[in-house]
């Protein structure tokens, strides 16, 4: 599997730029889809069935129709086709142009694919159909979908005005902070010919849990919280912060999939890191520890280790106290 935007090597990186480059130089645009065996399957559900989170369905779909027509496909699979449709149903198994020609005909699309910055897209099924699904196939392994400019510019003032119902509707935020908002905008955000700096992962454009919806300014003495407080109250002297005001943003398309991909990945790899590191300590081992997110660190050592993977009770010789600590 591939890692994220992070631990791409120097040489994906620069793949990936030439092709966005050449993409936005015919007036199209690679939308990022979460990096994992699904790509294709999530891909396709998006731009036939107007809905990423259906590529569980797509998978099953072609499993069933594979297994339909196994006439037409045993020969391009090597091994026991049987073993390899019980494979194919596992959400992480990656695919290939086997499964690309059964997607074509189960939904009479044609698939043009992005090989390589410079050249066109390839009709790799070739079928004839009016219908095509654009996609953009890079690094050995992954596709991401490709859009005209045009529909992504569409989209990002569409999820603009569906983020201004949220807050004022929903939310009931002060309209005049909404407005100045709507109206802005940084000269990365714009959607334009020269500038196209889109569906990047926009962790900071998204309001996590436990954030507050206003940020207190100096006039302001209250902060309403958006996960424990009413919304209602329209006081002066607070504003949005950064993740919402960007929401707000007509000129910034926010690839809502690949974020949501993108947090729960990194979620895991905290709880997998976290699980790895209760299986290490023992009573009697020593370790550091940093107190109440502070930088200074002091040696301690183990006294008590809870179970799941709880907080560990350690001594601190320096304070000559015990505390109980997250891993």
């Amino acid at each position: 599997m591939e890692g994220d935007g992070s631990m791409h090597s120097s040489e994906e990186r620069g793949a990936e730029r030439s092709m966005d480059e050449y993409l936005k130089s015919i007036g199209l645009h690679r939308k990022k889809i979460a990096k994992d065996g699904s790509c294709l399957f999530r891909a396709v559900a998006e731009q036939v069935l107007h809905c990423q989170s259906l590529h569980t369905q797509v998978r099953a779909k072609c499993v069933e129709f594979l297994k339909e027509n196994r006439e037409s496909y045993e020969a391009f699979i090597e091994g026991d086709f049987e073993e390899y449709l019980f494979k194919l149903q596992d959400p992480q198994q990656w695919v290939g142009e086997v499964e690309i020609n059964a997607l074509a005909v189960m939904y009479k699309r044609d698939f043009l694919i992005f090989q390589e910055a410079g050249k066109p897209a390839v009709n790799i099924t070739d079928n004839n159909f009016k219908d095509k699904v654009q996609l953009c196939f890079l690094n050995g392994n992954h596709y991401d979908s490709v859009y005209p400019i045009s529909r992504v510019k569409s989209a990002a003032l569409c999820q603009s005005i569906l983020y201004e119902l949220l807050y004022d509707g929903v939310f009931n935020a002060d309209r005049s902070s909404l407005g100045p908002c709507q109206r802005s905008a940084r000269a990365s955000d714009l959607l334009s010919d020269d500038n196209m700096n889109v569906c990047a992962s926009s962790d900071e454009s998204d309001l996590e849990a436990g954030d507050a919806l206003w940020v207190q300014s100096e006039t302001s003495t209250t902060t309403t919280r958006h996960n424990n407080q009413s919304y209602r109250g329209r006081g002066r002297g607070r504003q949005l912060p950064e993740r919402v005001r960007r929401s707000l943003n007509p000129t910034l398309f926010r690839n809502v999939a690949y974020d949501v991909w993108h947090k729960t990945k990194r979620a895991q790899q905290k709880m997998d890191y976290s699980i790895a590191a209760g299986m290490q300590f023992t009573v009697g081992d020593r370790c550091q520890v940093r107190l109440d997110g502070g930088g200074r660190v002091y040696s301690a050592t183990i006294r008590e280790v809870s179970p799941n993977n709880g907080p560990v009770t350690v001594y601190l010789e320096e304070l000559g106290t015990r505390k109980q600590v997250p891993l």
